[in-house]
C-alpha cells in the first residue's frame, strides 16, 4: 500500500483513547495548510465528522476557508 496523496484526510487513534481526524481545507501562499481537527470516542463518529468536513470543503461552504494562491 502506497502513500496517501497530498491533502488527503487522516484518521487515527490517539494515545488519549480518542479517535482523531484531520482534514485539509486549503492553503495560502507561504503559510502552513489550513487543517481542521475533529475527535470522538468511536472511529465511526470521527469518520462521519471527517466526511462532513470534506463535503463542506468540496462545496466551498466551510467557514474561514483558505484559498489556494491568495
Amino acid at each position: 500500500m502506497g502513500r496517501k496523496p497530498a491533502g488527503a484526510s487522516s484518521i487515527y487513534k490517539g494515545g488519549d483513547g480518542y479517535w482523531h481526524g484531520r482534514v485539509t481545507v486549503g492553503v495560502k501562499n507561504n503559510e502552513p495548510p489550513d487543517r481542521r481537527h475533529v475527535q470522538a470516542m468511536t472511529e465511526a463518529e470521527v469518520i462521519r465528522k471527517v466526511r462532513a468536513l470534506e463535503r463542506e470543503r468540496d462545496s466551498g461552504r466551510s467557514a474561514r476557508l483558505a484559498s489556494v494562491g491568495l
